[in-house]
C-alpha cells in the first residue's frame, strides 16, 4: 500500500528544493482555483494544496512530515500478514497499551488527479 503524501499532492519529489515546491504550488493552485476550475472538487483540492504547501514550505513541518513518511513506510515494510500468522493475539494483559501518535489523519493527503473525484 502506497501512502499519499504532501509531495504527491504537489507532484514533486521528496528531495525537491523549496523553489520547485513553490513553483509546483503556484501552478497547481492556478489550475485548481475554484474561480478558474468549475469542477466541484476544486475547492477541496485547493485545501489540500494549501495544506501541502504550508507543510513543505516550512523546514520544521517538512522534517516532521518526512519522519511521518519514513515511519509509515517502516510500518508497511514490517507489517505481518494475518493470513500467514497462525499465532493468536487474544492474550490478556494486565496493563493497557496507549498508542499516541503526533500525526493526525490530516497527514494522509487526498490524491489529486486531473479534477476527478478520488478517495
Amino acid at each position: 500500500m502506497k501512502i499519499r503524501t504532501h509531495y504527491d499532492n504537489l507532484k514533486v519529489s521528496r528531495d525537491a528544493p523549496p523553489e520547485v515546491i513553490r513553483a509546483a504550488y503556484k501552478s497547481l493552485t492556478q489550475k485548481y482555483h475554484p474561480d478558474r476550475n468549475p469542477d466541484p472538487q476544486a475547492a477541496k483540492i485547493m485545501l489540500h494544496l494549501n495544506e501541502a504547501y504550508e507543510v513543505l514550505s516550512d523546514p520544521e513541518k517538512r522534517d516532521n512530515h518526512d519522519k511521518w513518511i519514513r515511519f509509515e513506510e517502516w510500518k508497511a515494510a514490517h507489517r505481518v500478514d494475518p493470513k500467514k500468522n497462525s499465532h493468536s493475539h487474544s492474550h490478556s494483559h494486565s496493563h493497557s497499551h496507549s498508542h499516541s501518535h503526533s500525526h493526525s489523519h490530516k497527514h494522509r493527503p487526498l490524491q489529486i488527479s486531473g479534477g476527478k473525484k478520488s478517495r
